[in-house]
């Protein structure tokens, strides 16, 4: 179990972890953090059923953004990474022009919802027009971030989300005092944070630098820019269906439960989509080259190694989250939330694994990529969506905001299931089952007991209710994976005595 161990998580070293992860992990955790503090302002300060609507505003800018923005974002990524300083030049001028089509596009539709709305749909008209602004700034803040991440700048994209999430909180809470607290004055705060982290962003990545500027009438720009558009529209379609496979329960519980489970879903969604991004987008980042350049050299014997070893960790991983959540889930909740969305404590371990699920699946479907099977990406996502939106309209009737959850679960861990089914006959990866089912059972028992203890403990203020959960999991989980470590030391030493098979080992 030790060498398992070190194989899984001793494969990268301490400077590559330093200079890559460590800074995307600084950026994306601080932006998390910020948005669970946003999340709680806003929830003791908003009704349910007004949060509900806000959060499904919310959900829909996300889905509208991904849309728009995502060629651009993944021929970006794609095709600046790399790029000597003149080729670089071209290309952000490719995407500058891109810009200007994206923003060209949405000025269009904001000025007929200016233009063709009916009196009697003012109210409405004025909504949708802070939401085509909203979505505007949702989608350049995330073509900025391609840029950056593509040209390695980890820190100034750190320090962009964590400007962006700091301005959210401050916009927001004006937005509470001073105004009528409506949706509108909301999403108009969270656009105005994101426009300033874009100006930041993009002030960094170098796209107004005047020799970038200077390419914007170039013909070679509109060539790169064709390119570009050629690669990203062939991945949007993939995009458009997992995104609607990921968001679908929020979108559906509102309309066949009500405003009010709708609040508590969302605001329970978002608090746990936080710690899941926590986790899972800096490990994304930090090893998606790594696995490519393992694929682009044709060593797969070591791009199934290290895809099976990073597999195993984000597995192990995300069992030890959805453990601590389900820990924590009472004291974090009222601590969070508020009182009044106290009857979300369930649904937080829930929606923590149906988010990982989901966050598995780029991880699970990388072998699709190597071969650019697009269009079995996007089938297999198809089948996520539609599974997602039948399970619930079939069960949130019946268990509510628990079976949009569990529609959600069944919907990620499926496209998981066929992308391992198919992925596997290209890359022959091996995940450490015993590692794995060693970190469940810990987990389960740490959880479990630490849940009972809690239920005697009494405090005076929430958050050192949920500091001690926390701590006593911990505890609890560290003991008890060093138990089962230490009961697999025979095995150990039996392999390197020779008595093991190498098919056992």
């Amino acid at each position: 179990m030790k060498d398992r161990i070190y194989r899984v998580f001793g494969t990268h070293r301490l400077g590559r972890l330093w200079s890559v992860y460590v800074p995307y992990a600084l950026g994306i955790g601080s932006n998390a953090g910020l948005n669970i503090v946003l999340i709680s302002l806003l929830t003791h300060r908003l009704a349910p059923a007004v949060y509900g609507d806000y959060s499904v505003s919310l959900t829909a800018i996300v889905l509208a953004s991904a849309v728009i923005g995502q060629w651009l974002q993944q021929s970006t990524g794609r095709y600046l990474a790399g790029c000597r300083a003149r080729a670089s030049y071209y290309t952000k001028a490719a995407v500058l022009l891109g810009v200007g089509g994206i923003l060209l596009s949405l000025a269009i539709v904001y000025a007929l919802v200016a233009i063709f709305a009916l009196p009697d749909y003012a109210a409405n008209a004025e909504l949708w027009s802070i939401t085509i602004v909203a979505v505007a700034a949702q989608t350049l803040l995330t073509v900025v971030g391609a840029t950056l991440q593509s040209e390695q700048r980890a820190w100034p994209y750190a320090l962009q989300q964590t400007c962006v999430g700091s301005l959210k909180i401050v916009l927001s809470l004006l937005a509470c005092f001073v105004t009528q607290r409506g949706i509108g004055d909301l999403l108009r705060a969270c656009a105005m944070a994101q426009c300033i982290g874009v100006a930041f962003g993009g002030w960094q990545a170098g796209l107004f630098d005047r020799r970038v500027l200077a390419m914007l009438k170039s013909r070679r720009a509109w060539l790169v820019l064709r390119k570009l558009f050629a690669y990203g529209g062939a991945m949007t379609l993939w995009f458009v269906f997992m995104n609607l496979a990921m968001y679908c329960d929020r979108l559906l519980v509102r309309d066949i439960a009500g405003s009010a489970t709708a609040g508590l879903y969302g605001a329970a969604s978002t608090l746990v989509v936080g710690s899941v991004n926590l986790v899972m987008a800096p490990v994304l980042a930090a090893t998606w080259p790594q696995l490519m350049a393992a694929w682009n050299v044709r060593n797969e014997q070591v791009a199934a190694r290290l895809l099976g070893n990073l597999l195993t960790a984000l597995l192990c991983a995300g069992i030890a989250v959805v453990a601590i959540v389900g820990a924590v889930a009472e004291p974090a909740t009222r601590l969070f939330l508020g009182e009044k969305f106290i009857a979300a404590t369930p649904l937080l371990p829930l929606l923590t694994a149906s988010a990982f699920s989901f966050s598995m699946g780029p991880f699970f479907h990388k072998p699709l990529e190597f071969k650019q099977m697009k269009s079995t990406m996007c089938v297999f996502a198809v089948c996520a969506l539609l599974l997602n939106g039948t399970l619930s309209m079939v069960i949130t009737p019946w268990l509510g905001g628990f079976g949009a959850g569990l529609a959600a679960l069944l919907a990620g861990s499926t496209y998981c299931a066929l992308c391992a089914l198919f992925g596997r006959k290209i890359v022959r990866w091996q995940i450490q089952f015993d590692l794995l089912g060693a970190v469940a059972v810990v987990g389960g028992v740490a959880s479990i007991a630490v849940n009972r203890l809690s239920a005697s403990w009494h405090f005076d203020s929430n958050l050192l209710k949920f500091v001690a959960t926390g701590v006593g999991f911990i505890v609890v989980f560290g003991a008890g994976l060093a138990v089962v470590i230490s009961l697999t030391i025979p095995n150990v030493a039996a392999r390197k005595s020779g008595r093991l098979s190498k098919f056992d080992e």
